[in-house]
């Protein structure tokens, strides 16, 4: 359950994690006023969502042609790269999973990995367990779903779009930065513990991450915004690290943007959320943020 491994459902949300119509109309906003001449744009987005599934999704893509840069939480134009990158900082050098936890926690994770991953722990095991957590809670909600293959996700596909219309593309953050948060924060013996805890509440991680995509389809901020402020959800060190401390970075770096270039921002939908979100924090510098109609 979320209340007992927090981080890693964070992570998750953080992996994977829009319009006029009903239900979408408030994860894609228009930022305005403040003296801009062209609107800027933020999108809400939610990585293991099939653009498919994204309602309006090609009056929404459309709006990167009026836009001067795509801006998103990394450039990923270059995935190999990435996938590299990301490689190389989930591996633990000097200890394996089974040095961290209890033979019997890790013949039951072991087990599950078979039965769910379809790969046998023995070769993920030098993994860091927040990896194996993330990667194992994907592979819960594609069983679920019945989903053959990973989504086409829509933050990719913004790239894509800008990158053929040879928009400039930002990036928020570098993957050492993601990676550092992601891998390096927490100590390795707790995200272990939590690995644990996600194989044993197998049908309560199903639940979780179910009901984060529903409220994600149905563009019920309220409702998401519950999962970065429940303390049972998520705490406040938590909160700080994964969402708070990088809506301010990012916030920094609205400040020298907006002013100057048009943009399409797309970013995890819980930064957009709350007193601290990107939607208030545009509106306390002076911008007039508004759901944007198709």
């Amino acid at each position: 359950m979320l209340m007992n491994h927090s981080l890693i459902k964070t992570i998750v949300a953080f992996f994977f994690l829009n319009f006029y119509v009903a239900g979408f109309a408030q994860l894609f906003w228009k930022i305005s006023g403040n003296g801009l001449v062209t609107p800027s744009y933020l999108f809400g987005t939610h990585h293991l969502i099939d653009k498919s599934q994204i309602v309006d999704y090609d009056k929404i893509i459309a709006r990167i042609d009026s836009v001067d840069a795509e801006v998103g939480e990394m450039d990923m134009t270059n995935m190999l790269g990435l996938q590299m990158k990301m490689a190389k900082a989930a591996i633990m050098k000097d200890i394996a999973l089974d040095n961290l936890i209890s033979e019997n926690d890790y013949k039951i994770v072991a087990e599950s990995f078979d039965s769910v991953v379809g790969v046998s722990m023995e070769k993920l095991k030098r993994m860091k367990p927040a990896m194996l957590s993330a990667l194992y809670e994907v592979k819960l909600y594609m069983n679920a779903t019945e989903s053959k293959k990973e989504p086409a996700p829509a933050d990719l596909e913004f790239q894509k779009r800008a990158k053929k219309l040879k928009k400039e593309i930002i990036g928020l953050e570098t993957i050492d930065q993601q990676m550092g948060i992601l891998f390096d924060s927490v100590p390795l013996r707790e995200q272990a513990d939590d690995l644990v805890q996600t194989v044993k509440n197998k049908q309560n991680s199903i639940a979780d991450i179910q009901k984060l995509t529903n409220d994600y389809l149905s563009g019920n901020l309220d409702a998401l915004n519950e999962l970065s402020i429940n303390e049972d959800q998520m705490t406040d060190a938590e909160k700080k690290l994964l969402i708070y401390d990088r809506n301010n970075n990012w916030v920094e770096q609205f400040k020298s943007l907006l002013p100057h270039k048009s943009c399409f921002i797309a970013v995890g939908c819980l930064h957009l959320t709350g007193e601290q979100g990107l939607i208030q924090q545009l509106r306390n510098l002076g911008y007039v943020v508004t759901p944007v109609e198709l």
